[in-house]
């Protein structure tokens, strides 16, 4: 009897805890299990890749009619004051649309020549009123299309239904076009939400697919409602929510994808321009974290945000492998600022948030940080070590050649404090002899490239604020002078000469300006709309790279000294 109620009870016991733990099991679940359900993720992403105008955009636009017929057609109709046409494609690429202005963009791409391409236009609805129509009003044939892409010319379209008729304007850009919707009263923000993206580039096949969106960016305000967003890209296979690799404008294929503004940069430039000199700095791909990135122009639902950074995510275990490291047994930090700081492990050193990134298994946390010690010790503002001492340590645990190769690079991109105090990997890689060794590798760059602030003196020139570096030299542990002399001398016969700075930076600021989306950018973020103009930038870099030549010689003489330019 006894045997009997004890069973009952713990019975009682067991059911109760299940039900008492199962809602708490879904917030337990990881991020990409957690809104797997059709409530959450598979239907809302459904419902909007059948709504997109890929699926939904079936009116075939008519050809031009003259303007007595407009005319016409516009005394016995109203004018409609909402969208009469919900969205359109050109084939099978997608057009974005500003809702405020009431006009549609079409990428072309930017090797036209003198002839168009053919363009079948195809509308979508609003509100499903199947008897609209949609006729061309101007003949965009008369123009060159360089011209028409580059002013960005605005073509009017004429929507009327049976009762109504509205003007909408048709808008052609160079840069591939990237769409992101959600549903009607979804909030993008930092959560991930169901939605749905559309990528269109000439010279590519369209992109259409259901992923999962947030914005990124650490909190920090820049003063535009022009946000970035880290997309993962999603497919539903029998019932089921999949995540997908997905390859973007010719970029090797991931699951995740960086949208970035760059709001902070009135040129939207400074990132992409960064990375990609990164990259060309490393052109064996033997150093970590080499990103490629394409300039896009986005849409997020019915509202132009701009000039985008489309770029590969950072696969930090992969990076720590190509690196030559194990997960199981080294360590990866950054450098962040303190409004950046979010659920990962944080501990501040000598004035700098410094954050776990990896680490192996089973380390206890007072272990976390242990393998960042030494890299706090050879930082030190003040320092506490003798040059003996320093030497020492720096032998022992600093990958010399491939810290020269970082701190050439930052002082050619003119890495300030925005990539000493924040924004920096340190990768504590163990080599064979048991010992760990600290690698560098950027984070952000949106704030690089000498911007003109201060006077020549105070601009252009040597960034002494990375301390290990910078002792590493004035020491010539284990002849670092060298190791760095015949770097930078390198890059200087190479791509930071003169002639190749000004034609990098003049071939990126013509095909932006050829695009027409910098006249965009400027007119809805920056006041007005302008043309690009990178040779402040261009000029303020190369009377660096001289200044540079000289201090080094300065600071750091060596025994030959024409390895210098």
């Amino acid at each position: 009897m006894h045997k009997r109620r004890n069973v009952l009870v713990t019975g009682l016991v067991v059911l109760l805890l299940v039900l008492f733990l199962a809602p708490a099991a879904v917030f337990m679940k990881p991020e990409s299990e957690a809104f797997s359900d059709a409530e959450h993720l598979i239907e809302p992403m459904l419902r909007l890749m059948a709504a997109a105008p890929a699926s939904a955009a079936n009116i075939p636009v008519e050809p031009m009619i003259d303007i007595e017929a407009a005319w016409a057609i516009e005394d016995t109709r109203e004018e409609a004051w909402e969208p009469l046409v919900a969205g359109m494609r050109n084939g099978s690429d997608e057009l974005g649309f500003d809702a405020e202005s009431i006009t549609f963009y079409c990428t072309l791409g930017m090797e036209l020549g003198d002839s168009w391409p053919q363009i079948d236009l195809f509308a979508e609805a609003a509100g499903g009123d199947e008897n609209l129509r949609v006729a061309w009003i101007d003949d965009y044939s008369y123009d060159f299309p360089a011209d028409s892409i580059r002013d960005g010319w605005r073509y009017e379209l004429l929507a009327y239904t049976d009762t109504q008729y509205q003007y909408i304007g048709l808008v052609f850009t160079g840069l591939p076009i990237v769409r992101l919707a959600v549903e009607a009263g979804t909030e993008i923000a930092q959560e991930y939400v169901p939605a749905y993206l559309s990528l269109s580039a000439a010279g590519y096949e369209p992109v259409h697919s259901g992923v999962w969106v947030h914005t990124r960016g650490g909190g920090y305000d820049k003063g535009l409602d022009k946000h970035s967003y880290r997309v993962e890209f999603h497919e539903q296979t029998g019932g089921q929510d999949k995540k997908r690799s997905v390859g973007l404008l010719g970029m090797e294929p991931d699951t995740d994808w960086l949208l970035i503004s760059n709001a902070s940069d009135e040129t939207g430039m400074r990132n992409h321009l960064s990375w990609e000199l990164w990259n060309r700095w490393n052109p064996d791909g033997d150093a970590p974290v080499l990103l490629e990135s394409r300039m896009v122009e986005v849409f997020v639902g019915d509202e132009y945000k701009g000039l985008y950074q489309i770029m590969q995510r950072i696969r930090e275990e992969e990076e720590m492998i190509r690196l030559g490291g194990n997960p199981d047994t080294d360590y990866l930090y950054r450098i962040i600022r303190e409004m950046g700081i979010d659920s990962r492990p944080v501990q501040m050193r000598d004035l700098r948030f410094y954050e776990l990134r990896l680490k192996p298994e089973g380390v206890s946390q007072k272990r976390q940080f242990d393998r960042i010690e030494n890299y706090v010790l050879l930082n030190q503002v003040d320092p506490a070590l003798d040059e003996e001492t320093f030497s020492a340590l720096a032998q022992a645990c600093v990958d010399i050649p491939a810290l020269m190769n970082y701190y050439a690079f930052s002082q050619a991109a003119d890495l300030g404090y925005e990539n000493v105090d924040n924004n920096v990997y340190i990768w504590a890689i163990r080599g064979e002899d048991g010992a760990y060794r600290y690698h560098l590798s950027p984070w952000d760059m949106d704030n690089a490239l000498p911007n003109g602030q201060g006077t020549p003196e105070e601009q252009a020139g040597l960034n002494l604020m990375m301390r290990m570096p910078y002792q590493i030299l004035n020491l010539d542990v284990m002849g670092s002078r060298d190791i760095y002399y015949a770097i930078w001398a390198e890059k200087r016969a190479d791509i930071l000469t003169d002639d190749a700075l000004y034609q990098w930076f003049d071939a990126w600021e013509t095909y932006i300006n050829d695009s027409g989306a910098y006249l965009r950018e400027t007119e809805t973020w920056w006041g007005g709309a302008r043309e690009l103009n990178l040779q402040g930038i261009c000029a303020n870099m190369i009377d660096s790279m001289h200044n540079m030549d000289r201090q080094m010689r300065e600071l750091w003489p060596v025994e030959e000294d024409g390895m210098l330019p």
